[in-house]
């Protein structure tokens, strides 16, 4: 079998990745232990607590989304290098990086006010939460089909191949580079939504359906079999959601 040779500047990117990733994942679980698995902040005041969410929420994503996208990011990072060797410009990969966050920070906003919504609706009409498994069963049997979906596989198409996404969406400079990096993460978010959103059911810092979503992630975006772990994925979340809406006592056995 022929080794795999990495050079200094990709062992650095991989390092890098990793302990940051390590980092967030530290920090998280932290800040789960403070405050137990639910980041409601519905009686927070809305600038504070959006701010504190989205703070949580973009490490969260460091935290779950940088080991899968470890290829894409090494492969910008060496193209660069590449031209920096040859005086053809050179765009540092955090930019890159910066734009993928930043599609990530931007739909954490939009479940912030989604989650308050629903929050405050659960508490001025109390009649309704009796009914809320059928909410979370409802969540989870969209999240699953969802990942039966043409969208969902032409978004991790994408995601599964770096070069290919590096040879058709190339673009020039700091604003191309971090334009790319929207770019791939509008993909990335295209292939994982349906997934995140199964934490508003289980809970936003529950460390393990993390722990089992960045799994689920990584391998999708990088195991041999990806696509046909991401239907039985999805097959498997419509049966969770259809037995939590018929039998709500099984809900707690998922937490």
């Amino acid at each position: 079998m022929k080794s795999i040779r990495l050079s200094n500047q990709e062992k650095i990117i991989i390092f890098a990745l990793i302990a940051i990733s390590v980092m967030a994942w530290f920090f998280t679980v932290r800040h789960s232990q403070s405050m137990g698995s639910d980041m409601t902040m519905a009686e927070e005041p809305i600038i504070p607590g959006l701010l504190l969410y989205l703070v949580m929420w973009t490490v969260m994503m460091i935290a779950m989304m940088f080991p899968a996208i470890t290829p894409i990011v090494l492969l910008f990072s060496t193209v660069h290098e590449k031209r920096r060797v040859k005086n053809e410009g050179f765009v540092p990969t955090w930019v890159f990086v910066a734009g993928y966050l930043l599609v990530w920070a931007v739909f954490g906003v939009l479940a912030y006010f989604v989650d308050i919504m629903i929050t405050r609706l659960a508490m001025n009409y109390p009649k309704l939460q009796p009914f809320g498994h059928f909410i979370s069963g409802a969540v989870l049997i969209i999240s699953g089909l969802y990942q039966l979906t043409p969208l969902k596989n032409i978004c991790l198409t994408h995601c599964r191949s770096p070069l290919h996404f590096i040879m058709h969406k190339w673009r020039e400079g700091y604003s191309g580079s971090l334009i790319m990096g929207i770019d791939h993460g509008a993909y990335c978010l295209g292939c994982c939504w349906g997934l995140m959103i199964v934490l508003f059911v289980v809970g936003i810092m529950n460390m393990s359906w993390m722990g089992i979503l960045t799994l689920i992630i990584f391998v999708e975006k990088t195991g041999k079999h990806g696509v046909l772990i991401s239907r039985f994925v999805g097959v498997s979340l419509i049966i969770l959601g259809v037995v939590i809406i018929v039998r709500p006592e099984m809900f707690f056995y998922i937490l």
